[in-house]
């Protein structure tokens, strides 16, 4: 005689909460047989049907693609299996990128103490948006040109965003004064400093590249924690230190 078990047995027995089970049985996962009377019990069968779920979740499949896979008549293993690897690399790198993006959040706030949220924000936004810059400045630069930028070590990753923090804070509270002026000048040429040793060519070169390429697409100053008026205010003052310096182009 086949053994019978109760939700709460069978949730015992397996480790799964009785919730969970009554779930299971919504979606058409795990579907209990019913006595007469209507109450429900599972059977042998049905631990096989558990063990296939933990094992298939253990693997990162949804509980939508188990319940395609747990009741095909012919099942692509491989296929399936290969397609899972791809799903969980590309997950792996999105935690990599969440637990680098982490570890930078943490150093600038050991290092700066209290922070504009907004700037904050913007870092990490930066942090995560690194495939897509990389991306835009394709057009502008050679693979091993970009691997060279994009390769710096951490610890020179946090510094140059301890710098933007420091300058960005200090334009905001500069916005609105004469774009000309000295104190803008210099964080203006702080900038251009930093931004320099990240390209590593002189700025001249580098707007000279820039000039002419089609910025809509990823125009950098669109990710900048500044109101649109403070955007027009660092363009209006980065205008003049390029004229300061010698170069007509303008930023877009």
């Amino acid at each position: 005689m086949t053994e019978h078990y109760s939700v709460g047995e069978f949730a015992k027995r397996t480790g799964v909460s009785v919730r969970t089970l009554h779930y299971y049985d919504e979606l058409g996962l795990l579907t209990p047989q019913r006595t007469e009377s209507g109450r429900r019990f599972y059977n042998y069968s049905h631990f096989v049907t558990m063990q296939k779920i933990v094992t298939l979740k253990f693997l990162g499949f949804s509980l939508e693609q188990m319940k395609g896979l747990l009741f095909q008549n012919h099942w692509n293993v491989k296929e399936s299996l290969q397609f899972q690897k791809k799903l969980m690399e590309e997950k792996l790198c999105q935690m990599k990128r969440v637990l680098n993006a982490l570890e930078h959040a943490i150093h600038l706030a050991d290092e700066q103490g209290p922070i504009d949220a907004s700037i904050f924000i913007s870092i990490i936004q930066g942090i995560q948006l690194q495939d897509e810059h990389k991306e835009w400045l394709k057009g502008i630069y050679s693979e091993e040109r970009l691997e060279e930028i994009f390769s710096i070590s951490t610890e020179k990753q946090q510094t140059f965003e301890k710098k933007f923090a420091a300058i960005l804070s200090e334009l905001k509270n500069k916005s609105g004064s004469n774009p000309a002026g000295a104190d803008v000048q210099q964080l203006i040429l702080k900038l251009m400093d930093m931004l320099q040793e990240i390209v590593g060519e002189d700025l001249h070169s580098f707007f000279k590249e820039v000039d002419g390429f089609e910025l809509e697409k990823e125009d950098p100053m669109q990710t900048l924690p500044l109101a649109p008026d403070e955007v027009e205010w660092v363009r209006e003052a980065i205008k003049i230190f390029l004229g300061n310096i010698g170069t007509e182009e303008e930023p877009r």
